[in-house]
């Protein structure tokens, strides 16, 4: 037979999303040193850090969207 524990745990989101942003912080870097010129990042917070990497110039809005650059630099 199994007895039934009650345990009172509660997460510090403030503290794991602390702990957690410069892991984001690196992937944001990484993939915009990837993506090339015309390609911006920042870290959003929301209820936990979250990274944005966009194409800033016209030039890099078009190159992405005929060689889907963000998502190879995302994803490689």
């Amino acid at each position: 037979m199994v007895k039934q524990v009650a345990t009172d745990f509660k997460l510090d989101f403030e503290a794991i999303g602390k702990m957690s942003m410069q892991a984001v912080d690196d992937a944001v870097l990484a993939a915009v040193d990837r993506a090339g010129e015309g390609f911006e990042g920042d870290i959003i917070w929301t209820d936990r850090p979250h990274g944005a990497v966009w194409a800033d110039t016209f030039k890099a809005r078009r190159r992405n969207a005929k060689e889907n650059t963000l998502m190879k630099a995302v994803f490689s």
